[in-house]
């Protein structure tokens, strides 16, 4: 079982209002094999729900030539053991997303860096001095 998976079952039993029927049905539950799976699928789930909100977020500004910013994310806190096989073609499919993302988001950075680039070293040869350069004395 996972941590997560226990520190869910425990809390579930520590509260006043379980009555013994449903504490043999958790006890059921933790020595089920399959309803651990089905918790470390599910935790496993909204782990890979955050990452793909952030590149969502990330494809969607970079369209519209906003700003990136995503919510504060922390790494879990519990061990949820390894990627459970029926969900590796998804986070597959979403590190692609990422990838593919940093590579349009490095582009577009190097396409503004050339862009400012440009833009300084016109304003250096439109600079004006603070004193006259030439001035025409025949007039």
């Amino acid at each position: 079982m996972s941590a997560l998976a226990a520190r869910h079952v425990t809390s579930l039993t520590t509260h006043a209002d379980v009555d013994d029927a449903t504490a043999r049905l958790l006890d059921v539950q933790v020595s089920d094999p399959a309803v651990m799976a089905q918790a470390d699928v599910t935790a496993w789930e909204i782990v890979l729900d955050r990452i793909e909100l952030d590149v969502m977020r990330g494809e969607r500004n970079l369209a519209r030539g906003l700003e990136f910013r995503t919510d504060p994310w922390d790494l879990p806190d519990d061990d949820i053991g390894p990627i459970p096989p029926v969900l590796v073609e998804r986070a597959l499919g979403i590190h692609r997303r990422q990838h593919a993302l940093i590579e349009e988001m490095s582009r577009t950075l190097h396409h503004t860096w050339r862009q400012q680039a440009v833009a300084e070293a016109n304003s250096r040869d439109q600079a004006v001095t603070p004193y006259p350069v030439y001035v025409d004395v025949t007039i």
